[in-house]
């Protein structure tokens, strides 16, 4: 059976604890159907691409028969924030990318992530129901982690070798 040890939601898990511990408001995922977006102040995180940083390094778990492929990627998550201090939290988070709390936060998790860069925070307003403008400010935070892909492999443990007359074994055709 093939598995991955990291999967989307354990990356958008990963960001939203890190969202949670440096801000005081809702953390949601984005493109949620049936879902009414909530009120009030809030972070929407939407993933945007995943992008390969290296080639696959290989390992050989024979006991378990076993072959492990990792490689480094990038993911990139769009953040919106909603609400009246949207400016001050994008602006915040964008700080944030390249610091070793953000570091420290998303090591926490337990997913094998961490944070490269941000994008620049941009003003992205909304027309609601009503046709209000809604405040909104948008970044792209971009990460790396390390996906594990685990396929099975036969390994032999030992090999039996024994001389053979090949002539005389597999005579020639006439």
């Amino acid at each position: 059976m093939i598995a991955v040890n990291v999967t989307e939601e354990d990356l958008m898990t990963a960001m939203r604890g890190f969202l949670m511990s440096a801000f005081q408001c809702e953390v949601v995922q984005g493109q949620d159907n049936g879902v009414p977006m909530p009120n009030g102040t809030f972070i929407e995180m939407t993933t945007l691409r995943m992008r390969d940083l290296s080639t696959n390094k290989t390992t050989y778990d024979s006991a378990n028969s076993l072959i492990k492929n990792t490689r480094s990627s990038e993911w990139a998550v769009q953040l919106d924030f909603y609400g009246e201090p949207s400016m001050e939290m994008c602006n915040t988070a964008a700080g944030l990318a390249r610091t070793d709390y953000a570091c420290q936060q998303l090591k926490a998790t337990g997913v094998d992530m961490a944070p490269l860069y941000a994008g620049e925070p941009r003003q992205t307003s909304m027309i609601n129901g009503e046709q209000q403008y809604e405040p909104r400010w948008t970044l792209e935070f971009i990460t790396q982690f390390n996906p594990v892909i685990t396929t099975p492999m036969q390994f032999a443990d030992f090999a039996s070798i024994k001389l053979v007359e090949v002539d005389t074994e597999y005579p020639p055709e006439d």
